[in-house]
């Protein structure tokens, strides 16, 4: 019986042109200045320690900016890019310039999921400050409150079994107690071989249906509960 729902952010609860097209650019054309104004600030030495530790050598400020505009364009999936982008957004949602997209069908079904009393939980590689930062200013106000809690790179890779495992230990509950949504193929065999219950969310606009693929498929979460109970 599934107790809790995990749920991805990109191509699941928001556009991946959102992201892609709004808040990567964004965070791209502040990083230089931002880490300029704020070199001295702890968590910001601690992000350029962390490129500098990748890289393997000491760098300037113009390199490690040069280096993580790099990752960006790459869609690079590291703690300390992740971490910087969530400082740059949180001065963006504050001020008002970025609002966090959700589909229609994403904000009723989350809300109709904790009515029943469901936990809901994200794993997203954005880090868990700019999950809550785009929650909390979301087109919806702020939805926090929906969510039990966040996970993010920290607890491993979305792409590898063990992040799974470790997340129904954090949740405090069996891996097939827990349902996982996400737009990712690769995520969903991982939190399969995992125990969880996973459904590939496949928005036309974001992403397409893999043919033969051995796990549900559906085009949005009003389909969800057409393959599992809830």
């Amino acid at each position: 019986m599934v107790k809790a729902i995990l749920l991805d952010i990109e191509g699941t609860l928001s556009s991946i042109s959102y992201v892609k097209d709004v808040m990567f650019p964004y965070s791209k054309k502040k990083l230089k200045q931002f880490l300029e104004e704020n070199r001295e600030n702890e968590k910001v030495k601690q992000i350029i320690k962390q490129v500098e530790d990748i890289e393997g050598k000491k760098l300037s400020l113009e390199e490690v900016a040069q280096i993580l505009e790099k990752w960006i364009d790459e869609d690079k999936k590291v703690t300390p890019l992740k971490e910087l982008q969530g400082l740059i957004w949180k001065e963006g949602f504050e001020s008002g310039e970025l609002k966090g997209h959700l589909y229609e069908d994403a904000y009723k079904k989350l809300k109709e999921w904790k009515d029943k009393g469901y936990q809901l939980y994200i794993y997203s590689s954005g880090s868990v400050g700019a999950q809550k930062l785009y929650f909390s200013h979301s087109e919806y106000g702020n939805i926090l409150d929906l969510f039990s809690g966040h996970f993010d790179t920290k607890i491993g890779n979305k792409k590898e079994q063990k992040s799974y495992e470790k997340i129904a230990k954090e949740i405090g509950l069996k891996p097939e107690e827990i349902l996982f949504l996400t737009d990712n193929p690769d995520e969903v065999k991982s939190a399969e071989k995992a125990g969880m219950k996973a459904i590939r969310i496949v928005r036309p606009e974001d992403s397409e249906y893999i043919q033969d693929f051995p796990y549900p498929q559906v085009k949005n979460l009003e389909e969800v509960e057409n393959v599992v109970k809830l």
